[in-house]
């Protein structure tokens, strides 16, 4: 486990027990997509173990949202309407802090990588010869 019940209380100051905090680390790893075993940097580790408080905390209150929403840009009952961000796949499943504490991950930040040049040309030692 990412974070105990213990520390879930002294992150979020909310009491949850091993169950749902067991449930949260299930959603935060498929957030991730990464399980607990692959990930071996401890800053990583540190920073799953809030995201998952985080977690727990927000499930608390909101777990069947967690588990029954729709995948739904906006909901209409009545008079009101509710429109989740354009492009956000993640709300209302993962709670904000969560989201937030995860984008800092090692394996989550964008990387630049070299692949050599765009066109390939030829070199050649006398510039007169071309």
């Amino acid at each position: 486990m990412f974070v105990t019940t213990t520390q879930v209380k002294t992150i979020t100051g909310k009491v949850v027990n091993a169950s749902l905090v067991e449930r949260a680390q299930y959603a935060i790893e498929a957030y991730v997509g990464k399980f607990e075993a692959d990930v071996e940097d401890t800053k990583d580790l540190e920073i799953l173990k809030r995201a998952t408080a985080y977690q727990a905390a927000y499930m608390l209150n909101n777990e069947d949202i967690v588990f029954e929403q729709m995948a739904v840009s906006t909901t209409m009952q009545n008079d009101a309407s509710t429109t989740f961000k354009a492009g956000d796949k993640v709300s209302p499943f993962i709670a904000p802090m969560a989201v937030m504490m995860c984008d800092k991950l090692s394996f989550m930040r964008a990387r630049s990588i070299y692949t050599g040049k765009m066109s390939q040309t030829t070199a050649s030692s006398d510039w007169r010869t071309i």
